[in-house]
């Protein structure tokens, strides 16, 4: 269910997974950098390792006891104190305690992001929208620690927002573009949604970020 590419030829990586995987984030937890592994895996190398697990390059091994639901998204963010890999699913705790569907693995132990979301993350991304880098989340979710967030909602280390009047449907994808003459990077959104931000953008928008926050790029006439 994992293969790793050298240039020229595919080669395993160690025996694999016993499910299939999502999501790949390289990170490096202090013991040097790494690749991490989520999807609805429960075995990693042959070894327990719920839904994700780490690839040193010579060996799997879990993340504490890991994820109860499914990992559909992985990024490396810094909160302002220190880099930690972000993990976001289907899932309602990690490490044994509560966490819905976003959790934060710092190379140790999992913690939650306050109350998390209502329904699925599918992407994350960290991105500085102006007002500092925060993680940005997507997905099937309408509410983010407890705030009406329809799709889309920023962490900035200690409570959600959302992102203006959100989506119309499901967010997928997220990426930061730093384009040519650009003040600062975009952040990219792609999905299931015909609406975003309240413009008739079909599939994919830029929030562009400087205040005040505009969308660019329609792809539906109007």
């Amino acid at each position: 269910m994992i293969a790793r590419w050298n240039g020229s030829s595919w080669s395993p990586l160690g025996s694999g997974l016993n499910g299939t995987a999502t999501s790949l984030a390289a990170y490096d937890d202090g013991g040097g950098p790494a690749l991490y592994a989520g999807g609805i895996f429960t075995q990693a190398g042959g070894s327990p390792a719920s839904r994700i697990a780490r690839w040193d390059g010579a060996s799997w091994s879990a993340l504490g006891s890991g994820l109860d639901g499914s990992v559909d998204a992985l990024a490396v963010h810094d909160d302002a104190s220190g880099p930690a890999l972000y993990a976001g699913g289907s899932f309602t705790s990690a490490g044994g305690s509560p966490a819905n569907r976003i959790a934060r693995w710092d190379g140790t132990t999992w913690s939650a992001l306050g109350s998390g979301m209502n329904l699925g993350v599918l992407a994350l991304a960290s991105h500085n929208d102006g007002d500092g880098t925060a993680l940005v989340a997507g997905g099937s979710f309408t509410s983010a620690g407890g705030v009406a967030a329809l799709y889309i909602a920023r962490w900035d280390g200690t409570s959600w927002a959302p992102l203006g009047s959100g989506m119309s449907h499901y967010v997928r994808a997220l990426a930061v573009l730093d384009g040519p003459g650009a003040s600062r990077p975009s952040l990219i959104a792609g999905g299931d949604f015909t609406s975003a931000f309240d413009s008739y953008d079909s599939y994919v928008a830029r929030w562009a970020c400087a205040p005040p926050a505009t969308i660019h790029d329609k792809t539906r006439p109007r």
